[in-house]
């Protein structure tokens, strides 16, 4: 069986799902990159391959754009002072691109192979993969947690929230952020808390003060393990702590 093979075709699909894969490694490790330095990486490397594959068989030019390629171009769009940041980096940019040629060649056995199908399809399972990492992300920081007040106990689905950083000025404890609604199922008639009210400034630089009490316990169940906070402090916020993903405690980024 004879292959036609086209430079062209072949250097403009590679040089955009390699530029694909790059971005969408990026945006899955949170990592800012250049997009022309990426682009010209990306096409220096696609010329590359195609040099190595004009002058050697197949075998040796996989070895080579695997083994030497790209590590180069991962090298210099993501830098490499981070020994453990550049391997991640490289290995979620093989990661994408084994999701996005799965779906190429999926596509391709279905609906045929033309040139605007491969690059639609790559294009579009790396958006796709960028999208389901985030969420997983997003959701892998969902908890259990029990709140106890004098023997009365609430489960709450909380928010590990790496950006609260609030503390009580008082006596530097931290703080975490619960919807006031619980607190109100959580009370008997008979309770009465002491409060009182803390500065806080938000992301947008937005000012306030947040009335908060002295639970007598806290447990946090995350990822197979238990953590005990023995008279956590909580922020009362009226109204919903967040929406998406919906959870009614947003912890400390202390607690984790």
């Amino acid at each position: 069986m004879i292959y036609e093979w086209y430079v062209d075709i072949f250097f403009l699909t590679n040089t955009l799902l390699d530029v694909s894969a790059m971005l969408a490694a990026g945006v899955i490790l949170n990592r800012q990159i250049r997009v022309g330095r990426c682009i010209l990486t990306c096409t220096l490397g696609v010329l590359l391959s195609i040099v190595f594959l004009l002058h050697m068989n197949m075998l040796w030019s996989s070895v080579l754009l695997h083994g030497a390629v790209h590590p180069l171009m991962t090298l210099m769009v993501f830098g490499g002072k981070d020994r453990v940041g550049y391997l991640r980096a490289l290995l979620t940019m093989y990661l994408v691109i084994f999701v996005m040629g799965g779906v190429q060649n999926s596509i391709a056995v279905y609906f045929g192979s033309s040139t605007v199908q491969i690059l639609f399809s790559g294009v579009l399972a790396a958006v796709m993969f960028v999208i389901y990492l985030i969420r997983r992300r997003v959701t892998g920081g969902i908890c259990q947690v029990e709140l106890w007040l004098q023997e009365q106990k609430v489960t709450v689905k909380a928010y590990c929230d790496s950006g609260n950083l609030l503390r009580d000025p008082e006596n530097g404890m931290p703080v975490s952020i619960l919807q006031q609604e619980i607190l109100t199922a959580l009370q008997t008639e008979r309770q009465t808390l002491e409060t009182h009210r803390i500065g806080y400034r938000t992301i947008h630089e937005n000012d306030g003060t947040l009335e908060v009490v002295t639970l007598d316990r806290m447990d946090i169940y995350h990822r197979g393990t238990v953590r005990q906070i023995m008279y956590p402090e909580v922020g009362l916020h009226k109204g919903e702590v967040m929406q998406r993903p919906k959870v009614q405690l947003l912890l400390n980024a202390e607690y984790f």
